[in-house]
C-alpha cells in the first residue's frame, strides 16, 4: 500500500505490515540523507541489521498469532535491531538510543502531523471522528495480542487504558525495555496534530508503559465557550 492512502477514509485501509515497511525504510533514508554513517559504516550497519532482526525474531516468534502482530512485532524488532546495530558499530549507548529514536520517529513525523490536522481539519465532528478511529484500530490493527479498557466512553469523554502492550511484551522478552520510550514516542506525531481550539478537543496521555505499568489516553471535548463582548 502506498504511503499518501494512509489518511484515506476508509476502515482498515493499512495494515501493521505496512507501518512496519514504511519505518523500516524510514530508518534507511534517515542514516543516509543525514549522512549518519560513512559508506563503509553504513553497509556494515545494513547487514547488521537483518542479523540482528532475524535473531531477535526467533525469540518472539511465540508472540504471534495473528497477522497484524506480526506487523506490530516487527515495528518493535526495527527498533532493537537498529538500536543493537549501532552498538556493534562501537557507538555508545546514549548515542545509539538518541540515534535510534531519529532513525525511527523523525521520517514519518510532519507526514502524521499534517495527515491527522487535514483528517480533523476536513472533519464535521473532530473528538466523534478521533474516538471512531481508535476504536477500529483497537479491533482491527492492534487485536487480541492488546487488552484495551475504557471507563469512560461518551460524548464527552473517553478514556482509554491499555492493560497489556504487544509491543511492550516484545521488548521485555529481547530485554530491551530502555527502548520503550522511543516506541511510544510515536504516538506524539498524531497527538500534535490535534489543535486544541479548532478540533475542539484536548488529549491527556498521563502515563505509558515506558513509565508505569499501563497505558491511559484520555479524549476529552471542549465546551465551546462564547466570549462576551466588553459592555
Amino acid at each position: 500500500m502506498e504511503k499518501e492512502n494512509f489518511f484515506k477514509d476508509e476502515k482498515h485501509s493499512f495494515s501493521p505490515m505496512d507501518s512496519y515497511r514504511w519505518i523500516e525504510q524510514g530508518v534507511f533514508g534517515y542514516l543516509q540523507e543525514k549522512s549518519v554513517l560513512n559508506d563503509g559504516e553504513q553497509s556494515k550497519f545494513r547487514d547488521i541489521y537483518y542479523q540482528k532482526f532475524e535473531s531477535a525474531l526467533h525469540r518472539v516468534e511465540h508472540l504471534i498469532t495473528s497477522d497484524p502482530d506480526r506487523g506490530n512485532v516487527s515495528f518493535v524488532l526495527t527498533t532493537v535491531a537498529t538500536f543493537e546495530s549501532f552498538l556493534a558499530l562501537g557507538i555508545t549507548e546514549n548515542k545509539a538510543i538518541l540515534l535510534t529514536d531519529n532513525c525511527i520517529n523523525k521520517p514519518m513525523y510532519n507526514y502524521l502531523v499534517h495527515g491527522i490536522k487535514k483528517q480533523f481539519d476536513e472533519s464535521a465532528d473532530p473528538f466523534r471522528t478521533l474516538v471512531q478511529s481508535s476504536k477500529d484500530r483497537e479491533e482491527n490493527y492492534f487485536g487480541n495480542s492488546f487488552e484495551f479498557e475504557r471507563p469512560i466512553d461518551d460524548e464527552y469523554g473517553y478514556v482509554l487504558h491499555i492493560k497489556r502492550c504487544l509491543f511492550h511484551e516484545t521488548l521485555k522478552v529481547l530485554d530491551r525495555r530502555e527502548l520503550q520510550p522511543i516506541l511510544c514516542e510515536m504516538d506524539l506525531a498524531w497527538i500534535n496534530g490535534i489543535d486544541h481550539e479548532r478540533h475542539g478537543m484536548q488529549f491527556v496521555r498521563p502515563v505509558t508503559f515506558a513509565t508505569g505499568n499501563t497505558c491511559q489516553f484520555w479524549f476529552i471535548r471542549r465546551e465551546k465557550l462564547n466570549k462576551m463582548e466588553p459592555g
